[in-house]
């Protein structure tokens, strides 16, 4: 019914979700992240990621070969031109690449909540289940994320160890308030 664009979502989700794991590994080797939630949150989006990737490899035909290799060249060239402008202009970049993970992790979401929307107006139980499964795993790292921000960006702001995670746990519980469904609509 709709393969072909089944493969054109799966074949960009695929290939997004493969830049998105370089840029995480190329973090996870900085000198700069030595804040171990941020450590351990690197790990936990490599380990997401890899198996999805993994996955998404095993569904028979739903790669489109030639998108791959258009994707892969407009992707390489942006991703190359905001690589080299981030490497020049960052002192404090690992707050800024957690934020840039928060991002990148919200357009893999929908980037899974469409894949999932075309499976199963196309009837592919394992496609839609597969995108709905990643679809979770995706909004569980956007929390701890949001959880682990407050602390990297601490930790950049004040050298008392002690004083910056007073600092991010109060900014933590703080911005967590936000996402409450109880005051999601507050104030309309």
């Amino acid at each position: 019914m709709y393969t072909d664009r089944i493969k054109d979502y799966t074949t960009e989700l695929y290939n997004y979700n493969k830049h998105l794991l370089s840029a995480v590994r190329t973090q996870k080797s900085s000198d700069a992240i030595k804040n171990t939630k941020a450590v351990t949150l690197l790990n936990d989006i490599d380990i997401a990621l890899t198996n999805q990737l993994n996955t998404m490899e095993s569904f028979d035909d739903l790669l489109n070969e030639s998108k791959m290799d258009q994707f892969k060249e407009n992707a390489a060239r942006v991703l190359g031109t905001i690589a080299g402008s981030i490497g020049n202009i960052r002192e404090d970049a690992v707050s800024k690449m957690i934020r840039d993970n928060y991002t990148a992790l919200s357009m893999t979401a929908s980037g899974y909540t469409m894949l999932n929307t075309l499976a199963i107006s196309n009837k592919n139980d394992e496609l839609a289940n597969f995108a709905a499964d990643s679809l979770e795993r995706m909004a569980q790292l956007i929390t701890e994320t949001s959880k682990v921000l407050p602390f990297v960006v601490a930790d950049e702001l004040v050298e008392d160890q002690e004083e910056a995670n007073r600092i991010g746990e109060q900014s933590m519980k703080e911005t967590q308030l936000a996402w409450k469904p109880e005051h999601l609509f507050e104030g309309e």
